[in-house]
C-alpha cells in the first residue's frame, strides 16, 4: 500500500523527505530515530515532521519488519490525532491494524495474540478518528473491521464468542437491516410450517372451553408465529406436546433475540448518524 498522501505541502515535504532517506539507506533505523527526537520538541511543526517521518519508515517496514511497522502507524497516528489530523490518523492506524492482522497470521503463540489485540486496538481507534473527523462511511468500515478483528482474537484466546457470531451472522454487528429482516422472514417462514403441521398432528389444541376460530391452512400458522414471536399471546391455540412445547418456547427465545438485536441496530445507528 502506498504511503499516506497530505493536501498540506509542508506535510508531503516531510513525509517524501522521509521515504527519500529510507531509500538511499536501505533502512529505517535512523528517520526513527530523528521521528523519535522531534517527539520531544513541543512544536506543532516538529511532531508533524515526526509524524511523517513514523508513517515512511512504517511504510518501508510493512514487509522487513511488521511488528516495527505496525508500531511506526500507531505512533504516527497518535500524533496525527493530537494534531487533529482526523482522517490521517484514521488511516495511519488502520494501516497499524492491516499490518498486525497480516503478521499475527503468519506467527503463532504470544506473539499473535499480542498482533491481533493490537489490531483490535488499532482499528477501534481509527473508527473514532474518522468519526471525529465525520467521515461516518469510513468510520463503519473500521468499526466492522475491528469487530472482525476482534472475533479472530477472542478464537485465539480458546474462547467461544457465541455473542459476536450470532451478531454479525444475523446483522454483520448491528450494520444490515436487511440481513436483520431477512433471519426475521426465515424464522417465521420455518415455525410457520412447523406449527402448520403441529396442527395436523394435534399438537395444537383449543384453550380450555374456547371455540376458536378455524385453522386457516399457513396462514394460522404464520399468525401463531408472529404471536409467538412478538411474545403477544394473541393465540387461541396451546401446545400439548413436549415437542410443540419445546418449539413454541424456542420459538420465544428468538424473537427476544431479535428484538434486542434490533435495540442494537437503532442504538448504533443513533450513536453514528
Amino acid at each position: 500500500m502506498n504511503p499516506t498522501t497530505f493536501n498540506d505541502p509542508v506535510a508531503q515535504g516531510f513525509l517524501q523527505q522521509g521515504a527519500g532517506e529510507i531509500s538511499t539507506a536501505q533502512s529505517a533505523d535512523d528517520i526513527l530515530k530523528k521521528a523519535d527526537a522531534l517527539t520531544r520538541h513541543d512544536s506543532r511543526a516538529d511532531l508533524m515532521q515526526a509524524a511523517c517521518y513514523y508513517l515512511a519508515a512504517a511504510h518501508f517496514l510493512e514487509k522487513q519488519d511488521p511488528a516495527r511497522s505496525v508500531q511506526a502507524y500507531h505512533t504516527a497516528g497518535q500524533h496525527l490525532h493530537w494534531l487533529q489530523q482526523f482522517t490521517q490518523a484514521g488511516r495511519a492506524f488502520s494501516n497499524a491494524g492491516r499490518v498486525a492482522e497480516l503478521a499475527a497470521a503468519m506467527l503463532a503463540g504470544s506473539d499473535q495474540h499480542r498482533l491481533q489485540h493490537l489490531a483490535v486496538r488499532a482499528y477501534s481507534r481509527s473508527n473514532n478518528a474518522f468519526a471525529e473527523a465525520g467521515e461516518l462511511d469510513a468510520s463503519e468500515t473500521e468499526y466492522l473491521n475491528e469487530r472482525n478483528a476482534r472475533l479472530v482474537w477472542s478464537k485465539m484466546q480458546s474462547k467461544h464468542p457465541l455473542a459476536l457470531l450470532t451478531w454479525k451472522a444475523t446483522s454483520n454487528f448491528g450494520t444490515s437491516i436487511p440481513r436483520w429482516i431477512a433471519w426475521i422472514g426465515a424464522a417465521l417462514a420455518g415455525f410457520s410450517l412447523l406449527y402448520e403441521v403441529f396442527f395436523r398432528l394435534h399438537w395444537l389444541e383449543p384453550m380450555g372451553n374456547t371455540i376458536p376460530s378455524g385453522w386457516i391452512p399457513l396462514w394460522s400458522g404464520f399468525y401463531y408465529a408472529i404471536n409467538v414471536t412478538s411474545s403477544l399471546a394473541l393465540v387461541e391455540y396451546q401446545p400439548v406436546h413436549p415437542i410443540c412445547q419445546a418449539v413454541v418456547m424456542l420459538n420465544v427465545i428468538v424473537g427476544y433475540l431479535f428484538l434486542g438485536i434490533g435495540i442494537g441496530i437503532v442504538g448504533r445507528m443513533m450513536r453514528t448518524h
